[in-house]
């Protein structure tokens, strides 16, 4: 994707994984949302579409268009590969979810050999009306009424619905619905958006049409990256804070008037002070 969606996915995907995680119906509860990118012969980059890590096995989430065949096997079971090569400290199990536009539930196997099969699981959305769904938000827009974090992430995945309209044209109605509600939490907005981006980036092979889509819901991509790298600088200046107040302690411990810590620990008197005060 042409914006730093690792950076948004990690900072929001453990909330809004789980709940993309519920309407798929997979099972487990997220406890990190992992880097997708994994490069093996310099320059190929092998990316899975959305790796999470549950409290007892590692989900890979991809998304697909078109019916899994031997070729998708294949990469699947080498992104189980590479992901068990980088986490070797890990004992947890690796599954592969595919989340189809056109298949309905199932699960394929690929044979890796005779005493070795990897599943692959599959999942629809077909039975979700996109067609009913569509007319549902859009007298809720119209109401100005409140929308849910579900149907926010809902209206990511139209295209994985039951609908009349072609992939292209669903994710672009995607884009429109998702940049006509009107105070949109920019949190659980920002990652549908980018739900959005990766399912253009992946389907939308009209080129101007995949511009019309990243410019509707990304604007000019520099509000997307702006968003992420101020979430990204956020966490570590909670960390540097927490880090900062346990100096603080610590030097009170041996001593230290509050003044000196100040100057030491490069962090203003008030700080200081509200920190012993606790």
């Amino acid at each position: 994707m042409k914006f730093h969606e690792d950076v948004i996915f990690k900072n929001e995907g453990q909330i809004y994984g789980q709940k993309l995680m519920e309407i798929i119906n997979i099972k487990g509860k997220i406890i990190e949302v992992h880097q997708t990118e994994y490069s093996v012969i310099n320059p190929k980059m092998y990316k899975p579409d959305l790796v999470f890590e549950l409290e007892d096995r590692i989900v890979i989430l991809e998304f697909q268009s078109t019916y899994v065949n031997i070729n998708d096997k294949r990469r699947f079971r080498f992104y189980t590969a590479l992901i068990d090569h980088v986490k070797i400290k890990s004992e947890k199990p690796i599954e592969a979810h595919v989340l189809s536009t056109i298949e309905a539930k199932k699960t394929k196997c690929y044979k890796v050999n005779s005493e070795s099969r990897f599943p692959i699981y599959i999942h629809s959305l077909k039975k979700y009306d996109g067609n009913e769904f569509l007319n549902i938000i859009n007298t809720k827009i119209e109401s100005n009424k409140n929308f849910s974090e579900k149907e926010l992430l809902m209206i990511s995945l139209l295209c994985f619905m039951k609908t009349d309209e072609d992939i292209e044209q669903a994710i672009l109605n995607s884009a429109l619905i998702i940049t006509n509600i009107k105070d949109l939490k920019e949190d659980i907005g920002q990652f549908a958006k980018g739900v959005i981006l990766m399912l253009c980036d992946k389907f939308v092979t009209n080129e101007s049409m995949n511009r019309t889509i990243s410019n509707l819901v990304g604007g000019n991509m520099k509000i997307v990256e702006d968003y992420a790298q101020r979430v990204a600088q956020q966490k570590v200046d909670e960390k540097l804070e927490e880090k900062n107040k346990k100096v603080i302690i610590n030097l009170n411990k041996k001593g230290f008037e509050a003044e000196e810590i100040a100057e030491t620990v490069d962090v203003s008197i008030d700080f200081v002070n509200k920190v012993l005060a606790k």
